[in-house]
């Protein structure tokens, strides 16, 4: 679907200098760092939910913003809450469209939904 969107998907991009990126959204561009996902351990989970975490980005994209959903209704782990710290301190995206992408990268579903509403 992130193709159908007129998304490339790339891997091992420059982005992926940086050791803690596992991936990155730029204007038509995923990068999808799976050396640095395989460094950290669990592949198989971590490539899935990082290209998901960024297609999310992507609908994100193609709706001109975050999809307004409260953060009550979006319960993180602390692991992840601070995944999102990390993430806005590299990138430009807000504390809300990470935590967006973060709550959904393990919902296959409710991306497919955000892609398809806001992108087709």
């Amino acid at each position: 679907m992130v193709r159908l969107a007129n998304f490339q998907i790339i891997e091992n991009g420059s982005r992926c200098n940086n050791k803690n990126v596992f991936g990155w959204k730029d204007t038509k561009v995923i990068t999808i760092c799976t050396n640095n996902i395989v460094s950290h351990g669990q592949p198989h989970i971590y490539v899935t939910e990082t290209l998901l975490h960024e297609a999310v980005h992507v609908a994100q994209s193609c709706k001109g913003g975050s999809f307004h959903i409260s953060k009550k209704l979006m319960p993180l782990p602390p692991e992840k809450l601070v995944d999102v710290k990390q993430s806005i301190s590299i990138s430009i995206n807000s504390s809300t469209t990470e935590h967006e992408a973060y709550w959904m990268e393990d919902k296959p579903e409710k991306v497919k939904y955000v892609l398809n509403k806001f992108c087709f």
